[in-house]
């Protein structure tokens, strides 16, 4: 009977990038040019809402994130690039 998947090491990982989005997201919205404000505009997500998960106050469901990278002018693939291999060290 095969190995059951081990719930902690996917707990780990999910937590890894909840750590990651905020700064990924203040980085692509900085690096495009865009206040909050702005990025409120372009993608339909609140000021409010977007200084919440930048701050790691809020974690954002798939559709959101999918919102916001649309907003940024990228795909959802791109916007979640690095989540998973960024340095820690950093």
């Amino acid at each position: 009977m095969p190995a059951a998947p081990d719930n902690h090491d996917a707990h780990d990982y999910a937590e890894r990038i909840r750590e990651r989005l905020p700064r990924r997201l203040q980085e692509l919205r900085e690096a495009a040019g865009f206040t909050k404000y702005g990025l409120a505009r372009e993608s339909g997500v609140s000021r409010e809402y977007i200084g919440k998960i930048e701050r790691g106050k809020a974690n954002p469901t798939l559709p959101v994130t999918a919102q916001l990278s649309y907003g940024l002018g990228m795909t959802l693939e791109q916007f979640t690039h690095h989540l998973e291999d960024q340095d820690d060290g950093e």
